[in-house]
């Protein structure tokens, strides 16, 4: 079966990283075994919104939900196992009129 790797970004999450609840957007690579490029999208963004520790970390309202979508996806060469998905890099999500700030 096919492994790929994915480039999964979140945006809109209302998260409290420095004490003060801010939206934030963030980076994370999930890689996934599937047997196509469609279902592996589907497994990779799965694989986020199931993840315990960033359920817990999201403070949103239903107003507001966040929101998950696979920016690239790769597929791998090779018979390796796949490497273990962990970590995410965060940033501030400013509107465009939010830029100076």
């Amino acid at each position: 079966m096919p492994a790929y790797r994915a480039l999964v970004v979140g945006r809109n999450f209302l998260l409290a990283l420095d004490g003060k609840p801010r939206r934030h957007g963030f980076y994370q690579t999930v890689f996934v075994q599937s047997s196509d490029p469609a279902e592996a999208e589907a497994a990779a963004l799965r694989a986020v919104k199931d993840d315990t520790e960033l359920k817990r970390m999201a403070q949103n309202a239903a107003g507001g939900p966040p929101m998950l979508y696979v920016d690239a996806l790769y597929e791998l060469e090779g018979s390796d196992p796949l490497p273990e998905t962990k970590g995410r890099t965060y940033y501030i999500d400013k509107s465009w009129w939010e830029f100076w700030k």
